[in-house]
């Protein structure tokens, strides 16, 4: 992992070590006169963070994501785990994600993209990738060379599998049963027919079998059984439906299954609980995989009756110190946790104050002076002996812990250590 400390962040944009938080003139020459830090979503694709830089970054804690893949697989009896990396690995990079995945011994992994999925198999990723998603016509060759299990739930199954045969090869399959979710998915009164035109098409494999449940404990119940009719209609017509699976996160902690013969958890791996309950009840101790580190790179003293940022949107009440931190919403960082959570510096909570805007956020450090430009800040993570859980900062923005997470720039650096 690339090594940041204050000393290297203070050369990088210009200053000597004397450099202090009280000296506002010497941080003029860290930005252009008349312009914003750059932001890292302007960036037209990732590029590697240079060390000791503004730019904030998130940092992905292989130890925590092997812990999590460990106590999720005891929860499911040891059953293959299926891990979901939607959504840029839940915003953990799926790139990155697919590595730590593969070198951890995972052999299965789901996303909901074709481009996602042909991007991993580019990258590396050489086991099972399942796509969710659906995919045109156009899509068909590359994802056949590429060995990619696509989900099918339609007639246009009959275009894969003549790519298939076109290419001499065979693709492998998974069929969605919509039993009562109602997003997509052949519906399960005519599963059984659909399955047995899968099964007798040239060029796919019948690799898997799935539902997804609603999450509602007494619903599901009938949502299994409705899957498992389906699958022993198919077992009596001589059809291998190969793996079996619906359990996400939610079946693995809420309800104990189905687990059938593979589960699917997504936001537990990433060390997260899918919902109120669970995270109270923690019926297995998660991990969290992703922190969101930037720098300080302003520190000036403001007196009483002074404002802060757009509409004056905050007023203070005493002399204080702000610091301001190049990250916003524009990075993810959502824009209403202003007033609603901190940021740890060197192992003290300072709060957010007036508002987040796009590259820029505001600590009011009150009469603390030992805060210095080039400072590590903490905005979701552990420094020291403190946590800022990424669902603390997520209940204080008004949003789930799947959006704050999803919603982190995909052009932020992604640091493995």
């Amino acid at each position: 992992m690339t090594r940041f400390d204050r000393r290297s962040f203070l050369t990088t944009v210009g200053f000597g070590a004397a450099a202090t938080f009280g000296d506002q003139k010497a941080l003029q020459p860290a930005l252009s006169p008349g312009h914003d830090s750059p932001a890292s979503s302007d960036r037209a694709s990732p590029s590697p963070p240079r060390p000791g830089g503004p730019d904030p970054w998130i940092e992905l804690d292989r130890e925590a994501l092997n812990h999590n893949l460990a106590v999720t697989g005891r929860q499911a009896g040891g059953r293959p785990i299926m891990a979901v990396i939607k959504g840029n690995g839940y915003g953990h990079g799926l790139v990155e994600m697919g590595t730590l995945l593969q070198e951890a011994g995972n052999r299965q992994v789901a996303v909901a993209k074709v481009g996602a999925a042909l991007d991993l198999r580019a990258n590396g990723y050489d086991w099972l990738i399942l796509n969710f998603g659906p995919y045109s016509y156009t899509d068909l060759p590359e994802l056949v060379h590429a060995r990619i299990s696509q989900t099918v739930f339609t007639s246009r199954v009959r275009d894969l599998a003549a790519e298939a045969v076109r290419q001499s090869l065979v693709a492998p399959v998974q069929v969605n049963i919509d039993t009562g979710l109602g997003r997509v998915g052949v519906p399960w009164r005519q599963a059984p027919d659909y399955l047995r035109e899968v099964a007798g098409l040239e060029g796919v494999r019948l690799e898997g079998v799935f539902t997804a449940l609603t999450e509602d404990p007494e619903f599901d119940r009938v949502q299994v059984e409705r899957f498992e009719s389906v699958c022993l209609a198919a077992r009596e017509s001589g059809i291998d439906t190969g793996y079996r699976h619906a359990a996400s996160s939610a079946a693995l902690m809420d309800s104990g299954g189905p687990f059938l013969d593979m589960v699917r958890p997504g936001i537990a791996l990433y060390g997260h609980y899918p919902n109120a309950g669970s995270r109270q009840s923690r019926p297995i101790e998660l991990r969290p995989v992703l922190s969101l580190k930037t720098r300080v790179v302003f520190v000036k003293e403001l007196a009483a009756g002074d404002s802060l940022s757009y509409h004056r949107a905050w007023t203070t009440d005493r002399p204080t110190r702000i610091a301001t931190l190049p990250i916003g919403y524009s990075d993810g960082y959502p824009a209403t946790a202003a007033g609603e959570t901190g940021v740890l510096i060197r192992g003290r909570k300072f709060p957010v104050v007036a508002s987040i805007t796009a590259n820029h956020t505001l600590l009011d450090l009150g009469d603390d002076d030992t805060i210095e430009i080039g400072d590590a800040a903490v905005l979701i993570g552990r420094q020291g002996e403190q946590l800022i859980d990424a669902a603390d900062v997520a209940d204080a923005a008004g949003v789930s812990v799947y959006k704050l997470l999803i919603g982190m720039n995909a052009a932020l650096p992604r640091l493995i250590r």
